[in-house]
C-alpha cells in the first residue's frame, strides 16, 4: 500500500490534475445548453429622426446592448430593452420608458386589425412622432420567432411579484432565463447631399399661350410613418400621385384633339409634401421669381387621399363663390358624385401654426384659388402619417372611381360644359394599377427617396415625359448654414438575441467559482501536509530476517 501512495503522491506533485479540477466545472457551467438556440438575428426598423424648421423629431440613438423585458417586467431604476406590441401600448407607458429605459422595440401585429387595435397603435405612433427623445426606438414585423420571445419575456420569472416569499422569488430570478438585445448600427449622422425634388410638366392649350387662363393639378409623392423604412404611404399619397398621373395621360389625348381647350394645364408632383409641403413652397416661390405661371390661374386642384373612402371632401380656405371657375367645377363635381355629393369643409389658414393643414393652402397664401378633394373629412386624421397606410388597406375601386369622377368633370368644365364638344373619355385601370404599384409597393419616406438620382424620381419624370410637354424636375436643397430640414441615417438594422441568465445569476456564479476555486486552493495546500502527518502516525510493520548460512563449516564436515 505504501509504494501505491507513493504513486499517488507524485501524480499529486505535478500540475496537470491541478488544471483539470479547475478547467473541467469552469467548462460544464460556461457551456450553452444548446449552441443553436443561442442567437436570432431580425431585421429592425429605426423611427424617424428629422428636423423641420429648427425643431427636432424623433429617435436620437440607434445602438442597443442590454438586457431584453417586457412591458410588465421592465424596471425604471435597470437601463433594459423594451419589447412591447403596438396594439397594447398608451402613451403614458411610452413617456415612462422613455424617460426610464434603455431602449424600446415596437412589434407591429400582423393584419387585418379591429377598429381598436387601428385607433390605439394609430395614437401610439402619432405620439412618438411629435416627440424627440434619446432613446433607440425600433420598430419589427410579427413573426413567429419575435412571438416566441415575447412569450418567453412574459413568461419571464426575474420579476416574479406572485412568489410565496422573498427567497423563492430571488431563487426565480437565478434560475431564470434572460435575452440580450444588441443593436451594433452606426452612430447616427446628417444626411449629406439631400435633395427634394418637384417633377412638372404641361399641356398647352389653343391659343396663345402666355394668354390662356391656367389649370394646376397638384399632388404629392411621399409619404411618412413612424419608420422610414416602412412608410408606404398607400392612400396618402399614392392615391392621389397615381391619380395625377392618370389624368395626365387621360388628358393628353384631349390635347391631342383638333379642338383641344383654350387652357393650359400643369401637373405638378411636389416632393416634401409631409414636410410641410416644402416642395410647393419652394415651386412657387421658383414661379414667381422668374415665369408668368401664376399671373391667370382659374384654380388648384391638389389631390390627397383619395382611396379610403367613398365620400369626397373638398378642404378649401375660402369658399369659393357659385360664379367663380372654381365653384363651377365644385358645383359640377358634386353633381357627378351623384348621392353623396360633394362636401366642402371651410378651414381658415392658421398662419401661427408650425404647419400647414393642405398643400392648397401654400397657394391659399399667395391669394391662388385653391382647394384639396380628399376622402378624408379632417387633416388631422393620423392615417396620413402612418405606417399602417399600406397597399392592403387601400382599395384601388375607389381610386378609379374617383379619378373617373374627377376626369369627367375636368374634361366638361375645359369645354365650358359644352357636352357636344367634350370629347368620349377612356380611363384605364391598368394604367391606374401600374401607377399604384410603382408608388405604393415601396417606401417613400422623405430620408430614402431624397437624392437627385433616385429610381423613383427618375420613374415618374419618364412617365410624366410620355403625356406631357416641357417637363422637368426642381430639386430643393438644405441651406448648409440655417437648413430649414434635415434627415439621420440609420433607416435599418440588425437585432441579434442571445439567450442569457440575469445579471444576478452571473453574480451568483462569480460567487460559486470563488469559493470553489478557495476550496482548490486549500486542498493543493493542505494535502501534502496531511499527507505527511498521515506518513508519520502510520507504524512500520516489523521486518525478520534469516540467518545466514555458514558455508566454511559445512565445507570443513
Amino acid at each position: 500500500m505504501l509504494g501505491e501512495s507513493d504513486e499517488f503522491s507524485e501524480i499529486l506533485k505535478t500540475g496537470f490534475p491541478m488544471y483539470l479540477l479547475i478547467a473541467i466545472p469552469l467548462l460544464l457551467i460556461m457551456s450553452p445548453v444548446c449552441p443553436a438556440n443561442a442567437a436570432h438575428e431580425f431585421t429592425v426598423y429605426r423611427a424617424q429622426q428629422y428636423s423641420l424648421q429648427g425643431a427636432t423629431y424623433g429617435s436620437k440613438s440607434s445602438i442597443i446592448n442590454l438586457e431584453a423585458r417586457s412591458l410588465k417586467t421592465w424596471s425604471s431604476r435597470s437601463r433594459h430593452c423594451v419589447f412591447v406590441l403596438m396594439d397594447n401600448f398608451t402613451t403614458e407607458e411610452y413617456e415612462q420608458i422613455a424617460s426610464g429605459s434603455g431602449a424600446l422595440v415596437l412589434v407591429v401585429p400582423p393584419a387585418p386589425y379591429t377598429r381598436e387595435q387601428q385607433t390605439t397603435m394609430l395614437e401610439i405612433e402619432q405620439t412618438i412622432l411629435l416627440s424627440d427623445t434619446s432613446i433607440p426606438v425600433y420598430i419589427i414585423n410579427w413573426t413567429t420567432e419575435v412571438n416566441d420571445l415575447m412569450m418567453d419575456l412574459a413568461d419571464s420569472k426575474i420579476i416574479d411579484e406572485n412568489a410565496s416569499s422573498a427567497a423563492k422569488a430571488f431563487i426565480n430570478s437565478v434560475s431564470a432565463n434572460g435575452y440580450q438585445i444588441v443593436v451594433s448600427a452606426n452612430k447616427p449622422v446628417l444626411q449629406p447631399n439631400i435633395a427634394i425634388s418637384t417633377i412638372q410638366g404641361q399641356l398647352i392649350g389653343y391659343g396663345f399661350q402666355d394668354k390662356l387662363p391656367s389649370i394646376l393639378i397638384v399632388a404629392h409623392y411621399d409619404s411618412f410613418g413612424l419608420a422610414p423604412e416602412l412608410s408606404y404611404g398607400a392612400d396618402s399619397n399614392g392615391s392621389g400621385a397615381a391619380i395625377l398621373l392618370l389624368l395626365a395621360k387621360i388628358l393628353s389625348r384631349v390635347y391631342a384633339e383638333k379642338n383641344r381647350p383654350k387652357y393650359n394645364i400643369m401637373f405638378i408632383l411636389s416632393g416634401g409634401g409631409k414636410l410641410n409641403y416644402i416642395g410647393s413652397k419652394n415651386w412657387i416661390e421658383q414661379q414667381m421669381e422668374k415665369t408668368n405661371t401664376l399671373l391667370d390661374v382659374s384654380f388648384v386642384l391638389c389631390l390627397d387621399s383619395l382611396g379610403s373612402d367613398r365620400n369626397v371632401y373638398a378642404h378649401v380656405s375660402k369658399p369659393p363663390k357659385d360664379d367663380t371657375k372654381m365653384g363651377n367645377f365644385m358645383n359640377e363635381l358634386n353633381n357627378n358624385l351623384g348621392e353623396n355629393g360633394l362636401k366642402i369643409i371651410h378651414k381658415k389658414i392658421n398662419l401661427g401654426s408650425d404647419t400647414l393643414a393642405w398643400e392648397h393652402e401654400r397657394y391659399s397664401i399667395r391669394r391662388l384659388p385653391a382647394f384639396t378633394l380628399s376622402s378624408l373629412k379632417s387633416h388631422k386624421n393620423s392615417s396620413r402619417r402612418s405606417i399602417l397606410d399600406t397597399s392592403e388597406s387601400l382599395d384601388s375601386k375607389i381610386v378609379y372611381r374617383n379619378a373617373q369622377i374627377i376626369a369627367k368633370t375636368l374634361v366638361a368644365h375645359l369645354y365650358d360644359y359644352n357636352t357636344s364638344e367634350t370629347p368620349k373619355l377612356n380611363v384605364d385601370f391598368e394604367s391606374l394599377r401600374t401607377s399604384l404599384d410603382l408608388l405604393v409597393l415601396q417606401p417613400r419616406s422623405a430620408q430614402i427617396i431624397a437624392q437627385k438620382n433616385h429610381p423613383l424620381v427618375d420613374n415618374l419624370f419618364s412617365l410624366m415625359s410620355k403625356y406631357l410637354k416641357d417637363v422637368n424636375v426642381s430639386h430643393l436643397t438644405a441651406d448648409k448654414v440655417d437648413p430649414q430640414f434635415s434627415f439621420y441615417t440609420v433607416t435599418r438594422a440588425t437585432l441579434q438575441v442571445y439567450s442569457v441568465k440575469p445579471a444576478v445569476f452571473d453574480l451568483i456564479l462569480t460567487l460559486a467559482i470563488a469559493v470553489y476555486l478557495s476550496i482548490v486552493y486549500f486542498f493543493i495546500q493542505f494535502v501534502p501536509i496531511i499527507y505527511d502527518l498521515y506518513i508519520g502516525t502510520s507504524k512500520p510493520e516489523p521486518v525478520t530476517s534469516l540467518p545466514k548460512k555458514n558455508n566454511r563449516k559445512e565445507k570443513q564436515r
